[in-house]
């Protein structure tokens, strides 16, 4: 792997001494270069996780949650920073949850639940980059890692998922085809990447991240479910309220 890393790394300087030979060099172009470079060694590192079976959901394909994944994703982000130009990193983060799963379940049949679920788990999966994290978190709730997504990459990616979910129809003995909805939560947030970035900093906004896109969902599914919201911070009092009138007008 060393040798892979290096030819890289190689090429990558060989691109920048040609730019520095013609006076081309741009932070623009460098800033290209280096999320180049960081979602190549991103890609080293989550099929590192992916060749460890025990890391994979077997129902679903997806990745089982596990609470380093920022963690790993800010340390190869640290490793590859070569200078202070580019000293942040934007994480999209959206949490999505099947509509009515429960009640699907309970009138077709886990089998069918079953078959909902692994395609939901495709779609997902087939519309997130190789870099994303795509995480079954538990039951019918998936949570997605974007790095490199602001908040308007987050929402222009749920937005191609919910389309492309309201288009399956499932087949239930005799009856009509059905269909299923999703309902997703979306934030997002812009962490230090600097090598003294603390652990327990990444891991304190993944939970934050993770409350944030729950708060959200919740929202989505008071205002009628087959549908995303976006997390807003001055909002974050009213999120307790609406998760309370949700859950009592289940």
């Amino acid at each position: 792997m060393a040798a892979e890393l290096n030819n890289f790394q190689i090429n990558t300087l060989r691109i920048i001494s040609m730019l520095l030979e013609k006076d081309a060099v741009e932070d623009s172009i460098l800033e290209e270069l280096w999320k180049n470079e960081l979602e190549y060694f991103a890609l080293l590192e989550k099929y590192k996780i992916l060749g460890e079976k025990i890391n994979i959901d077997e129902k679903t394909g997806l990745l089982k949650y596990n609470d380093h994944y920022l963690t790993d994703i800010v340390k190869t982000a640290s490793r590859i920073m070569h200078n202070n130009k580019f000293p942040h990193l934007e994480i999209g983060f959206v949490r999505f949850d099947i509509d009515d799963f429960s009640k699907f379940n309970n009138k077709y049949g886990h089998d069918l639940g079953d078959e909902v679920l692994k395609t939901v788990s495709a779609i997902i999966r087939d519309c997130s980059r190789p870099t994303d994290y795509v995480i079954r978190f538990g039951g019918e709730e998936i949570d997605v890692i974007l790095p490199s997504t602001d908040i308007c990459g987050a929402e222009v990616y749920v937005n191609k998922i919910l389309d492309e979910t309201r288009k399956v129809r499932f087949h239930y003995q005799n009856e009509k085809k059905i269909k299923t909805t999703m309902s997703a939560g979306i934030t997002s947030c812009r962490l230090n990447i600097n090598a003294s970035a603390k652990k327990v900093d990444v891991e304190k906004e993944y939970k934050c991240l993770q409350k944030n896109a729950d708060d959200a969902l919740y929202e989505a599914k008071f205002l009628g479910k087959n549908r995303f919201s976006i997390y807003s911070a001055a909002r974050d009092a009213e999120y307790c309220k609406i998760r309370s009138q949700y859950t009592k007008s289940r």
